[in-house]
Parts: C-alpha cells; sequence; structure tokens
C-alpha cells in the first residue's frame, strides 16, 4: 500500500505566531488535534496533543497568552506519496514523530501512527503475537484524584494516557486527547476529578491477539491505545505507536534475512 492511499489528505495548517487558544479554535473546528505549523511557506513542525498537554496544562499557563511556536514540537519526518507502508513506518520510527506527506514541494497530506494502523489492518494477511510489543506496567490512576495530578504523572512518565480507576476496577482512560479537547476546550478546571473528562467507553483486547487484531480494532474504534486482559483484567497497553515499531522490526527484520 501507498502513502497516498493511507495518509490524512488536506492537512491543518497554523502559523506559530497564533495564541495557542486560536489554533485550539481551528483544531475543535476541523476536529484535527495535530496541525502542522507552517511560517512562510516553511514546514516548521507540529502542534501536538503532547505538547499542549506539557506546555500549557502542566505548565499552568494560558493558552491565551503563549503562542504556538512557544510549545511546539520542530522534530517531523518526510515522506513520498509513492512510498510503501513499510517506508512510512520507517520513516516515522527514524524521527519519533509525525510525518508531512510532500509532492515536489507541495504538502498533500499527513501520516500520523494512527495512519500507519488503519493501513496494516487492511493489509496483514498474517500477524505475530502481539505481547511482544506491548506494554505490561500500565500507569493507574483514581477518578477521583485532580486533572492536575494526572496531567503531572503523565508529564513526568512520558506517557499519552492513564486508566482510571475506581474500588480497585479499571472504568476508563485518560489520554492527551481528554486533556486537550474535553479538559482544556471544555474549560475545565484543574482541581476537577479525573474521571470526569476520561472516557469510560473502554474498548480491550484479549492479550492472546495477534498485532492484526489490535490494528484492526483501533481502526474500527478510532482509538490509539488499546488496554490488553490477561484472564479479564486489564493487564497491558499497547498503542499506535509500538505497531509502527512492530511493523519497522518485522520489516528490518526481512530486509536482514539470509
Amino acid at each position: 500500500m501507498r502513502v497516498r492511499e493511507f495518509m490524512s489528505a488536506d492537512p491543518l495548517v497554523v502559523g506559530p505566531d497564533l495564541t495557542v487558544a486560536e489554533a485550539l479554535e481551528r483544531m475543535r473546528e476541523r476536529d484535527v488535534w495535530s496541525p502542522v505549523v507552517r511560517k512562510e511557506g516553511e514546514i516548521i513542525g507540529f502542534l501536538t496533543e503532547r505538547d499542549i498537554l506539557a506546555g500549557i496544562i502542566a505548565a499552568k499557563l494560558s493558552p491565551h497568552q503563549v503562542k504556538v511556536e512557544d510549545v511546539m514540537s520542530r522534530r517531523y519526518g518526510v515522506v513520498r506519496p509513492d512510498e510503501t507502508l513499510a517506508d512510512a513506518a520507517k520513516a516515522m520510527m527514524k524521527v519519533k514523530a509525525r510525518l508531512v506527506v510532500l509532492e515536489g514541494d507541495d504538502l498533500v497530506g499527513v501520516v500520523t501512527a494512527a495512519d500507519i494502523v488503519r493501513a496494516y489492518a487492511r493489509t496483514a494477511a498474517t500477524s505475530p503475537p502481539l505481547k511482544p510489543y506491548a506494554t505490561w506496567e500500565v500507569l493507574k490512576i483514581h477518578s477521583q484524584a485532580s486533572v492536575r495530578e494526572a496531567v503531572r504523572i503523565m508529564k513526568v512518565e512520558r506517557v499519552g494516557s492513564l486508566l482510571v480507576e475506581e474500588e480497585r476496577k479499571i472504568k476508563g482512560i485518560f489520554t492527551e486527547r481528554d486533556a486537550v479537547k474535553r479538559f482544556l476546550v471544555g474549560g475545565g478546571d484543574p482541581c476537577d476529578p479525573v474521571g470526569r473528562y476520561a472516557t469510560l467507553d473502554l474498548v480491550t483486547l484479549d492479550a492472546d491477539s495477534t498485532l492484526a487484531d489490535a490494528a484492526r480494532l483501533m481502526a474500527d474504534a478510532k482509538i490509539k491505545r488499546l488496554p490488553l486482559t490477561v484472564g479479564g483484567e486489564i493487564k497491558g497497553i499497547i498503542t499506535a505507536r509500538d505497531v509502527v515499531e512492530a511493523i519497522w522490526r518485522m520489516t528490518t527484520e526481512e530486509e536482514l534475512a539470509p
């Protein structure tokens, strides 16, 4: 499958001189949460949910007083429309960031980890077990803990989500998207309980499933983080970025094989 078949076309573009609040309004209108940042026609990076979580919410700053250029990520990769799914996975793992798709000098799309997962879900004929690629030390937070505490943990631990528990049972998941879209854009108070903004309709998968099973479920549910169950209890998690890394590793192994 070629990049042009699974990229996100017509990407949202914002300028570095916008305030984060102005960028958030455009993101909300398009329901696109990682716009390309371009200055005088030159691509200079992305504004990501993690940037906003760390640079605005965790820093206790107002999005009305901070410019995009002060918190944005300047790392990105480049792929061409005719490159393959494997090429895109390699490029993403090389830069550890999102990709822009250039046709000549023209920006024609972007590729995120979720885009690669959807493409893999559509094309994988056979697939390895997902267990080697998952994370088995999941971080949890009580539903009544504050959003401020949840954001602090996510920033310190450099994770994109926390499982939300109540009475020793997992009730949901609080993600970077929840922090930005539901909490920040929704005008929440940092002292509010994190459970108020968490995603409660939790989608899970048995840990004995394959990588392709995980990719298909992520694609169908439009999620980037999938909790894994063992004996009916959540014991791990696999993310879209984990799937990209798995594709990269499998491709590398094939190339190195005699």
